[in-house]
């Protein structure tokens, strides 16, 4: 069937804007608007049956009319016949025809954010859906391109002229999703992500936010109504001057693995990417960032490294953690004098030593039930007095230290009680190096 034939039958089962009647031929003449090429095939249809004004062709006209066809309208008012009243849009209800009308809408709800970037994304009700579907079944339409796809991109043209943005399919820093029948608006911001590491130096804060576990956050008599089991956290510290200079919502915390509250994060620090969470100001100095917030944490947390980052970095961060390898400083204790022979063979024992760790019955409330297999690559000995020692562990990231020192019952096999036949216990942990496993940027 030729296009003025499809067009005309179309045209005269529906009436139809000059958006919707371009959208089902879009595939055809490329380099036009959806809006150019609907108006062009009604003027071809006006002018191809206007040569003649017998009662087929006037009823086409009309229809065409009805269409909201200018040029058919002139077309029999010159001919002294009375024009049929447009009738709205069959598909979209006329709603292409308030695209400014919406971008104007939208505006006041990105006032106060910062941003270069944004992707329109419109919500089509279902009875519109179905009803374009069926004209399309029923009439072999398939040069079509969606009603969706259209608001996006006039939506997103009419506000690239009213605002200094562009619009970005692939990661824009607000996201916009509107309803055109119901005029709703919903906006998603795109949070920031900042890579650093960090080094903790008390041994009485967690790395997150710990609510109690009594009232669950909500406040109780035990936690003094604060609703968390520890008053402070290496995400807390860091996330005031973030949230201050942002202006966010909240900050997250991905950390690279994550040390026990008691133990000390020193050395280089550990790897993280906390992500700001509904940010209003994106161009944040990092320099400026780190030292504010080193500056804020009093020498509890230290900040270092700040780097721009993405959401596909905290994949990274927290996958590789397991396989990260970390040393770490321990005190341990013994309940008999330790010997010089104790120590070369705990060196020796557990140079390149596969490990059985069940999980640890301080953990097992939180923790799945299961036996983890670890490595301890060495273990460097230096004695403190006849019932201390100070070991220096290099082993996989996950590995118990706390177990492996002491036994922890039998749930790791072997261990440093077991070895020695001595009961031991850490009494002081350090974190003191990471090797962290580089991140390769996709280009």
């Amino acid at each position: 069937m030729m296009l003025q034939e499809k067009a005309l039958k179309l045209l005269q089962y529906y009436p139809l804007c000059d958006y919707c009647l371009g959208r089902q031929f879009s595939n055809l003449a490329t380099g036009t608007t959806n809006l150019s090429r609907g108006k062009t095939i009604k003027d071809f249809l006006v002018m191809d049956v206007s040569t003649t004004l017998v009662d087929d062709q006037i009823q086409i006209l009309q229809c065409l009319s009805r269409s909201g066809s200018d040029l058919a309208k002139k077309y029999l008012v010159k001919k002294e016949i009375q024009a049929e009243e447009t009738m709205k849009c069959y598909i979209c209800e006329d709603s292409l025809e308030m695209v400014e009308e919406l971008a104007d809408l939208i505006i006041p709800h990105t006032e106060g954010y910062e941003f270069y970037t944004i992707l329109i994304g419109t919500l089509i009700p279902k009875s519109i859906l179905e009803r374009e579907t069926e004209l399309k079944k029923q009439h072999d339409v398939t040069q079509t391109e969606l009603l969706k796809q259209e608001f996006n991109r006039n939506v997103g043209k009419k506000l690239s002229e009213k605002l200094p943005i562009t619009t970005d399919f692939k990661s824009p820093e607000i996201v916009i999703e509107i309803d055109p029948f119901t005029q709703n608006i919903n906006m998603r911001i795109k949070s920031l992500y900042i890579y650093g590491k960090y080094r903790k130096f008390l041994r009485t804060i967690p790395q997150t936010r710990w609510p109690c576990r009594r009232c669950k956050g909500k406040g109780c008599d035990e936690c003094n109504n604060t609703g968390k089991k520890h008053l402070e956290s290496v995400e807390e510290l860091i996330e005031v001057k973030a949230i201050e200079l942002a202006k966010a919502e909240k900050i997250t915390l991905h950390g690279g693995g994550r040390e026990d509250i008691d133990a000390l994060m020193l050395g280089t620090g550990r790897p993280f990417v906390f992500e700001i969470v509904n940010p209003r100001i994106r161009s944040l100095s990092l320099r400026d960032l780190e030292k504010k917030i080193n500056d804020f944490t009093q020498n509890k947390v230290e900040v270092l490294e700040l780097r721009w980052s993405t959401h596909k970095e905290v994949v990274h961060v927290k996958q590789s953690a397991e396989r990260a390898v970390k040393k770490y400083r321990a005190l341990v204790s013994f309940l008999e004098p330790i010997t010089d022979e104790n120590m070369v063979k705990i060196e020796k024992e557990f140079h390149n030593k596969e490990l059985q760790q069940r999980t640890p019955n301080r953990v097992s409330h939180r923790r799945a039930d299961k036996i983890r297999e670890k490595k301890v690559y060495s273990i460097e000995c230096t004695r403190k007095d006849t019932m201390e020692i100070e070991m220096l562990v290099r082993c996989d990231g996950g590995c118990y230290v706390k177990e492996l020192i002491s036994g922890d019952e039998g749930r790791t096999k072997p261990s440093i009680s077991e070895i020695t036949m001595n009961s031991a216990v850490c009494k002081e942990l350090d974190v003191i190096e990471i090797m962290e496993i580089p991140y390769i940027q996709e280009e």
